[in-house]
């Protein structure tokens, strides 16, 4: 059984699916890139989120406030991934094995997110009992335990550094809704709806709404472009090999320049006071732009990862291809490990700071080799 952050991709030389309802479809093999890609992704989460400054991964990551973070192209490729094997469900087994699957994936991340949120609240009170300031912030420590149990079981409190998990909830809530509006070719209505959820905000209170809009337009984008992985494909490859070549050398370009003026413009935060700049790309993640730029990042990076996918995977490969490939254990590994780090020492040093995050990834990493405590995550 897989998880929305576990999802098998599809391979390069897969063709395209047609198989209908209850008809064998292509057996599809993983991409590599993809792994290889979410691998770093998840592996950086743990520097950006313990925040301890100056580091070699901090200084890399741009301590979550590039112009593009680790996070927006992470639920990209789950939604990417999502839509891939949803359509292959639709088409395999029809409808209602496409929802069920979908939501069965949405009970689990509800199960997994509500006792994450449970267990570090219990573990931030009893830290903040005995004298410690370093607790993250968002501590509910007033309600009863059933009012934060209450708070926790519908969504609207969630605590700890695996939050993500709630806000994929209703987007799998969701998903049967979305790819029937794929498969009827109406992906610019999803990315409309999507687009206006996130719009909203920075435009009016929405209260504990607020991160599921925020996020759900990176992963339906992403859905949208998997539900049609191999119709793009297609479609570039009746392109002729100049016009092809241009637009990948063109987006790999956008997406290095999306990153290095991220980089110019962290370390000179001057020059992003004024409104334009706030209205367009930052405004706490808000920016009206922001899912412009990732989208053309995800694309660039992939294609970029994709043409050094070989000698990527027999390098670094053998320490991202098994974090790519186990996501979900990997984040709710991390998310309990920098949780307890800041009440057991705080930063120092650019090499102890550097140390720690690495020694970070080695044991998760070793974790994920030998599967500790695999069985209590469901696929991962």
């Amino acid at each position: 059984m897989t998880t929305p952050l576990d999802l098998p991709a599809p391979s390069r030389t897969a063709r395209p699916c047609e198989a209908v309802a209850g008809t064998a479809a292509p057996r599809r093999r993983r991409v590599v890139a993809l792994d290889l890609m979410r691998g770093y992704y998840v592996a950086i989460l743990a520097a950006v989120h313990l925040d301890y400054l100056p580091s070699l991964l901090g200084d890399v990551d741009g301590r979550g406030s590039l112009l593009v973070s680790e996070a927006e192209n992470f639920f990209m490729i789950s939604g990417l991934l999502v839509g891939m094997l949803r359509r292959r469900d639709l088409e395999r087994h029809g409808a209602a094995r496409m929802a069920r699957n979908s939501w069965r994936r949405a009970g689990q991340l509800y199960l997994v997110a509500v006792a994450l949120t449970l267990l570090y609240t219990g573990i931030g009170r009893v830290a903040t009992a005995h004298g410690h300031t370093d607790v993250k912030a968002g501590l509910n420590s007033g309600s009863s335990p059933l009012g934060v149990l209450g708070q926790a079981a519908t969504l609207r409190y969630t605590y700890g550094w695996a939050d993500f998990l709630t806000f994929y909830v209703p987007m799998f809530l969701l998903v049967p809704v979305a790819i029937w509006l794929l498969s009827r070719r109406l992906a610019a209505v999803i990315v409309l709806l999507a687009y206006a959820g996130f719009v909203l905000p920075s435009r009016t209170d929405t209260g504990f709404l607020s991160p599921f809009l925020q996020w759900g337009i990176y992963f339906f984008l992403g859905m949208a472009a998997g539900y049609h992985w191999d119709d793009l494909r297609r479609l570039a490859g009746r392109l002729p090999p100049i016009t092809r070549r241009g637009a990948r050398v063109a987006l790999v370009i956008a997406a290095v320049v999306i990153y290095a003026a991220g980089t110019v413009l962290l370390y000179h935060p001057e020059l992003t006071s004024g409104p334009v700049y706030n209205e367009l790309f930052q405004d706490n993640r808000l920016g009206l732009l922001r899912p412009v730029l990732a989208a053309i990042s995800a694309a660039g990076t992939y294609l970029l990862i994709r043409h050094f996918e070989r000698p990527l995977a027999r390098t670094i490969g053998w320490v991202l291809l098994p974090l790519g490939r186990n996501s979900l254990y990997v984040y709710v590994a991390q998310s309990l490990v920098i949780f307890l780090i800041p009440l057991a020492f705080g930063p120092h040093g650019f090499w102890f700071n550097t140390s720690v995050d690495l020694a970070i990834i080695v044991a998760i990493w070793c974790a994920v080799r030998i599967r500790f405590l695999a069985f209590l995550l469901p696929g991962a």
